[in-house]
């Protein structure tokens, strides 16, 4: 591609997405633990396919003998965090005198405010990719490259959660080690 400027390349990536000889997902209770379920396979149209896979998967699950009670607070009307980006001049002006929190862009790529990404960690984000679900920090053009160290400290202010402990995705995905001033002292 002699006519793409790479200067204008932020982030990019390569990968593979493994596709199973069957030709389609494969969806089945393990042989070796029938409360496990292997989903696998499940390549594009699985975005679309994802609530008859979840109500398949939870079938399989109850037929194993799982007990699968119903959460008895559970909202399916929770409303959405209010959108920055899609408000008009005026809304946006009221949003900011109400909270002037709306007046600190964080994600510039989806123009994402702080006020949003602390409502988001209000409902419950802990690590970088939950506040992206919520709000779409991190979901531009820069894929985050800007805005995690912001939206991390924005984590760690509203939860006392230390900056070492924070992820991408939650579990073992942490992304940082250490201080690198303590590691030049202390090494």
């Amino acid at each position: 591609m002699p006519t793409l400027d790479l200067r204008a390349v932020i982030t990019s990536f390569a990968g593979l997405r493994s596709q199973p000889s069957t030709g389609d997902f494969i969806l089945r209770q393990s042989d070796a633990a029938p409360r496990m379920v292997h989903a696998a396979g499940i390549c594009s149209p699985g975005l679309t396919s994802a609530p008859a896979i979840a109500e398949y998967v939870a079938s399989l699950l109850e037929q194993a003998g799982l007990e699968l009670p119903e959460k008895p607070c559970y909202d399916p009307h929770r409303p959405a965090i209010r959108r920055f980006a899609e408000m008009g001049g005026a809304e946006r002006a009221e949003a900011i005198r109400r909270d002037p929190r709306y007046g600190r862009v964080i994600c510039r790529c989806e123009t994402i405010t702080e006020a949003e990404i602390v409502e988001a960690v209000r409902r419950g984000a802990r690590s970088l990719d939950s506040v992206k679900r919520r709000t779409r920090a991190g979901m531009g053009r820069c894929q985050g490259g800007f805005c995690s160290p912001r939206v991390m400290e924005i984590i760690c202010r509203e939860t006392g959660m230390p900056m070492l402990e924070v992820t991408k995705s939650g579990g073992g995905s942490k992304l940082l080690a250490g201080k690198v001033k303590e590691v030049l002292r202390d090494g």
